[in-house]
């Protein structure tokens, strides 16, 4: 890799792989890097729930852009690289191979990693998160085994991951915490026309639910979700979709103002000179939530 470039973007996801082509969209010749910590070029994640885990689609299906097209944009990808220090005065970056790289302008477009329970058993082999696609390919790989399959989490990914899961003949149960799926971005009518449809198709939910700790046996596995009522559910296979934590640690570190995320003003720069912020790690004052400070977990605001 380069040692510097004009610009550089870290988080090959919807995000910053949509920066990088914008900025050759809009005719700019500097240097740029699109760095990843993933070994792959950027591609879609909403698939992974839905066509890649189905085997509707292969992976090459689902890339953003042939793996070509990097090169052809004078866009050099950097794959299997995480940074672990933001040095905003001295414009460069350190990776966790100690290595250390340059930028005019710093696109922080890292995403977030799965939150997964804390509870007891929450370490065990066979308990799933649907982030990336070594997440999927961990599933996809247990299947065969695997008759029931308990999902953490009523939003998106773990309706997505139940309705899959359904059609390749898994007995599926959802537990919700909420009185209703799909609470933080639907309304109540539509949550019920979900839970219906899925109900219809053999799908257990159990909404006003929480797990409290998971059964585990000798070899590491879960064998069952406990309710925070005392019920069990058994399963061979756990999966959490209970949305993510931002990926934004090393910005933070480096003073950038933040919380639940690092904030960004209507330009998408953040509190340091120089860097920007965008996508799912991304707090900004939402005009259609009444100012309040949110982040949109969604590849449309990605792009």
């Amino acid at each position: 890799m380069n040692k510097h470039y004009d610009i550089l973007i870290v988080g090959a996801g919807h995000a910053g792989a949509q920066a990088a082509i914008a900025l050759r969209q809009q005719k700019f010749t500097g240097t740029i890097g699109l760095m990843g910590n993933e070994k792959y070029a950027p591609y879609e994640r909403p698939p992974l729930s839905k066509e890649y885990l189905a085997g509707d689609k292969p992976f090459e299906r689902i890339m953003l852009r042939p793996e070509s097209f990097w090169g052809e944009r004078d866009i050099e990808l950097l794959t299997g690289h995480r940074v672990a220090k933001v040095d905003p005065m001295g414009q460069q970056v350190t990776l966790t191979s100690d290595e250390e790289v340059g930028f005019g302008k710093l696109i922080w477009a890292t995403g977030g990693s799965p939150r997964m329970l804390d509870c007891p058993g929450n370490q065990a082999r066979n308990i799933h998160a649907v982030r990336s696609r070594a997440d999927v390919d961990k599933i996809m790989a247990a299947l065969p085994t695997t008759e029931n399959v308990i999902v953490v989490g009523g939003g998106y990914i773990g309706l997505e991951a139940a309705a899959v899961l359904t059609k390749l003949n898994k007995k599926v149960t959802i537990v919700e915490t909420l009185d209703r799926v799909l609470s933080r971005v639907a309304g109540e009518t539509l949550s019920r026309f979900y839970e219906n449809e899925h109900r219809a198709q053999g799908v257990t939910i159990e909404l006003e639910a929480m797990v409290e700790s998971f059964e585990t046996n000798d070899e590491g596995m879960a064998t069952a979700a406990k309710l925070t009522d005392g019920r069990m559910l058994a399963g061979d296979m756990f999966i959490i979709g209970i949305g993510i934590i931002p990926e934004t640690g090393p910005l933070v570190a480096a003073g950038a103002a933040g919380g639940n995320g690092v904030d960004v003003d209507q330009h998408c720069r953040t509190s340091l000179e120089n860097v920007y912020a965008i996508g799912d790690c991304a707090l900004h004052s939402n005009p259609f939530a009444g100012g309040a400070l949110i982040r949109v977990e969604s590849v449309q605001n990605a792009n």
